[in-house]
């Protein structure tokens, strides 16, 4: 049995509930690969491995240098997974110079921040996309492109829908739930949320029910409080059971950021397996998982969205059309089974070519600021390096976010950097 080592900062969030799907169902399915797992942190969650450690995934939890080298050596491929963590950052600059056939998964589109350059995709054996979204990169020329189109693959991250049920049609006069699941953050929440959920609340008995993250809980009530619409919001922390919040649901309505960083956006796959109706913005990453009409609706401001959730208040039929058919969609062409075959193959394909070695620093920068800078577009990155005077109000909320890579998170992870500490005081105010 051949062996691929996933190294991956941590199992958290979207991309644990992937790597624990794809490594499970390989070993429960006695696949021709046997996936182990290397984190580069110890895990502060471990509801996603414990799902490995059942299967018999074997996990490795921030090991030294040596155990790092034994493993990758260990492995017929090494597959890193990406989405510009620091730490990750610091790894690809120190990368093991083991001859090795790497693949690299990039979780986030590389279309906004964090930015994927052309540089970049040149250095794995295999770059592999989440979203066909990720090759319209407005960054890229069209050269850039065309070389992208035809020399890296897209996969779709996804890590399964068991634990998803069908959801019921719901026969009530008293309420009409139009439901968001995922993080509250305007770094990837569409800054007009709220106003959105204003032009559709006339509609009797509608309620917005958001679950997740409640960090932006309290500026969401003031907006809302502010448009008198705060009575008809209702916040929900994370939860394990998504499903039963699903359940509740007779809209999902998914509206994001047109520069946010998502691919294959497992909180909306989620409610359209449970066949919920999904209305999205007609954008990056959701315009290639939604058919508008067909697996949903796709809008393209507030008028429309208002019509949408109208339509689809007035109409049940058309709410159990839309649901039917995007969870089909959903389970045919995004389950994890289809995920694993499309990975198998393209390593299939790689242990017939020879190993070699890889080197990351032309792509990524040698010195944690450097690191930081180079997963900026060129419009974000002359913030910190124009000669002029600037002020934080310049960074968009995903920099200057806690965590998600953002300027405070590399601050905090490389505190040594003596130019991340003067850009976090600069923008970010005090220490990170």
């Amino acid at each position: 049995m051949r062996e691929v080592l996933h190294i991956t900062t941590h199992m958290g969030g979207g991309v644990g509930k992937v790597l624990s799907g794809v490594a499970s169902y390989a070993a429960r399915t006695n696949a021709p690969y046997r996936h182990r797992i290397l984190l580069l942190e110890q895990p502060q969650k471990m509801n996603f491995i414990d799902v490995c450690r059942a299967h018999g995934v074997e996990i490795f939890c921030a090991p030294g240098r040596k155990d790092i080298e034994a493993a990758v050596r260990a492995a017929d491929v090494v597959q890193i997974e990406w989405w510009h963590h620091p730490l990750m950052a610091a790894f690809l600059a120190d990368f093991p110079q083991i001859r090795l056939r790497l693949a690299l998964w990039a979780h986030v589109s590389g279309c906004w921040y964090p930015y994927i350059s052309p540089a970049f995709l040149h250095v794995p054996q295999r770059f592999i996309f989440t979203s066909p979204y990720s090759l319209d990169n407005p960054y890229w020329n069209e050269a850039e492109r065309a070389w992208a189109r035809t020399h890296t693959s897209v996969i779709h991250s996804s890590g399964g829908f068991d634990a998803i049920r069908p959801h019921g049609l719901h026969v009530r006069d008293d309420r009409f739930v139009v439901g968001y699941i995922g993080t509250q953050s305007y770094a990837k929440m569409n800054r007009d949320f709220v106003k959105y959920c204003a032009a559709a609340a006339d509609i009797p008995g509608i309620e917005f029910i958001l679950v997740g993250d409640l960090t932006n809980a309290a500026q969401i009530r003031a907006e809302a409080a502010a448009l008198g619409i705060k009575e008809k919001f209702r916040f929900i922390d994370y939860v394990r059971d998504v499903s039963a919040e699903l359940a509740q649901m007779d809209v999902f309505g998914y509206l994001l950021s047109p520069r946010h960083f998502g691919t294959t956006e497992n909180a909306l796959l989620e409610a359209m397996a449970a066949g919920l109706p999904v209305v999205a913005l007609d954008q990056c990453a959701e315009k290639y998982l939604i058919t508008h009409n067909e697996t949903g609706i796709l809008i393209k401001n507030r008028d429309d969205y208002r019509r949408a959730i109208a339509l689809l208040f007035m109409h049940p039929e058309e709410r159990i059309r839309l649901g039917n058919a995007a969870r089909e969609k959903v389970l045919r062409d995004f389950s994890v089974a289809h995920t694993v075959r499309q990975l198998h193959a393209l390593y299939d394909q790689m242990v017939d070519e020879d190993k070699r070695r890889y080197c990351f620093c032309e792509a990524i920068g040698h010195v944690p600021h450097e690191f930081f800078l180079y997963g900026l577009p060129d419009e974000l990155r002359t913030i910190f390096t124009a000669q002029r005077p600037t002020t934080g109000d310049e960074l968009p909320p995903i920099l200057r976010e806690a965590s998600k890579s953002s300027l405070p998170h590399f601050a905090r992870v490389f505190p040594a950097d003596v130019q991340l500490r003067h850009w976090q005081n600069d923008f970010c105010g005090g220490e990170p």
